[in-house]
């Protein structure tokens, strides 16, 4: 984006997002229950050599992150998910305004970065952790496109399925073109895509960053807490769509929740669609497995209209956040 088409477009979100924080759904009152619950994925400093090898979207940095929980403080009741969902069940009164922080993936960051935060503030929070990643190297299909693509042109300028989605592609593409190769793909299904990965050496990390989940040591710390509740996000992150085989959907839910019961000791009773992708088979699988499911579908939970499989959330990325008014118009429900 060319710096004065982004000053314009910031001219006209500005006065937006104003009005937005200051009369959105999150400041006025309401006779029904209402539950907000946020999305985040990664927590990072921007001096680490993480962020800049992410996607944009996935980010925000330790101090934005600490503002946030602040500002969330003074507007609602800031409530563990499960708890939540566990009075509503049992039709026992629940806050007028409730705010659920949710995790993504089981980053590492998470653990450095967040952790520590949710401790000092005294925050709950729910991660949602990919069961069979979680302790190893292997990385999510996007990361390693990414890591790819950051590598010289000679690592990936004959491979046939990239080259029609990059402009030149004899450069190094920017991160924006990145993101579209990434959204481009996810029209595919997994299984095609990680059968392509496996052809090509990704094994290059096109600038020297660390993109490895946590580990259990760090995820049975955090679990044991008291502040953090640990939920389901399958074993491997397939995204939960009709194009996955039956058999393989359905081991998924079920070994993802057994594996996180038997290394955490607890029980696992929430779960998380990879990429907010839900299918018939798996939204009926999952409510026979969980007590509650959330998507990355926008919006506000209304306790009267509740759909407990497929709760709605409110995506929090920096470049949409760092400010008071920001986050306000992300929680207004209308921008």
């Amino acid at each position: 984006m060319s710096s004065i088409s982004h000053i314009a477009k910031n001219l006209v979100r500005t006065p937006l997002e104003w009005t937005a924080a200051q009369f959105g759904s999150h400041r006025r009152k309401s006779t029904v229950p209402r539950l907000w619950v946020l999305m985040y994925h990664r927590i990072l400093p921007k001096d680490d050599p993480r962020y800049r090898a992410e996607e944009p979207g996935m980010i925000v940095e330790p101090e934005t992150f600490g503002h946030h929980l602040r500002q969330l403080q003074r507007h609602f009741t800031l409530i563990p998910l499960r708890e939540w969902i566990d009075r509503w069940s049992a039709d026992r009164p629940l806050p007028a305004k409730a705010c659920a922080i949710t995790f993504d993936d089981g980053w590492a960051d998470n653990y450095e970065y967040a952790f520590p935060i949710l401790q000092r503030e005294q925050v709950p929070a729910t991660l949602f952790a990919v069961s069979h990643m979680i302790g190893t190297d292997q990385q999510f299909w996007p990361n390693r496109i990414n890591d790819l693509l950051r590598r010289p042109p000679r690592h990936w300028q004959s491979i046939d399925w990239l080259q029609p989605l990059l402009a030149n592609p004899a450069q190094v593409p920017d991160q924006e073109t990145i993101a579209g190769v990434i959204q481009h793909l996810k029209q595919h299904p997994d299984s095609l895509l990680h059968q392509r990965l496996a052809q090509i050496d990704t094994s290059g990390d096109g600038g020297g960053h660390d993109a490895a989940l946590m580990n259990w040591t760090q995820l049975r710390e955090m679990a044991a807490s008291g502040l953090v509740d640990v939920g389901s996000h399958t074993c491997h992150h397939f995204r939960l769509r009709e194009d996955l085989e039956p058999k393989v959907l359905i081991k998924e839910l079920e070994d993802s929740k057994a594996r996180l019961q038997a290394e955490l000791d607890q029980p696992i009773e929430l779960f998380c669609y990879p990429n907010g992708d839900v299918c018939d088979l798996a939204l009926s699988q999952v409510s026979k497995l969980y007590k509650a499911a959330v998507t990355t579908a926008a919006g506000i939970n209304r306790a009267n209209q509740l759909q407990p499989f497929q709760l709605l959330r409110i995506g929090v990325h920096q470049d949409r956040s760092d400010s008071a008014d920001k986050l306000g118009a992300r929680l207004s429900g209308w921008l």
